[in-house]
């Protein structure tokens, strides 16, 4: 078969995205850590009678642990597969990277409250939210770049 080039584009092509596949794994165990957390910490004790509230708490901490998780597992998806100009796509690493972002914010403004020997896992849980956000924001980065250049020529098999 002889191959012909024609102006029609073929899918975006990239390598694997590492940073964006280190944001996505990280986000998924911290999603994964989170559904078993409320159990670790001993979250419910203390609601025991408050069952409403005591609901509500361990529903909200897993409704938010699926959705990073799901955002986790898209983001290795997105790195994994060939490069996008997709709006959604682009949108939902803008979201990813807006959630690590405010929660690095929040932590700052609004620190958790814990006993003095665990200080250092305020700072640790900090960097951990400002270094995913960086990921995210660094592979947003680089795909912008990346749309502005064109693809290549899609080749045709012609039958002979």
């Amino acid at each position: 078969m002889t191959e012909l080039h024609v102006g029609a584009p073929s899918g975006p092509k990239r390598s694997l995205d590492l940073g964006l596949a280190l944001a996505g794994v990280l986000t998924c165990g911290m999603a994964l850590y989170h559904f078993f957390l409320p159990f670790a910490w001993g979250w419910g004790e203390p609601l025991e009678n408050i069952p409403m509230l005591r609901w509500a708490l361990f529903m909200l901490n897993a409704s938010f642990s699926y959705l990073l998780l799901a955002g986790g597992v898209v983001s290795v998806v997105i790195a994994l597969g060939p490069a996008s100009k997709d709006r959604a796509t682009r949108w939902m690493l803008i979201s990813m990277a807006g959630y690590w972002l405010f929660n690095a914010v929040y932590q700052i403004t609004n620190p958790m409250p814990m006993p003095a020997r665990l200080a250092p896992l305020r700072w640790c849980l900090f960097g951990f939210a400002a270094v995913v956000a960086l990921l995210y924001v660094v592979s947003l980065l680089r795909g912008a770049r990346g749309a502005a250049v064109p693809s290549s020529a899609r080749p045709v098999a012609l039958p002979g």
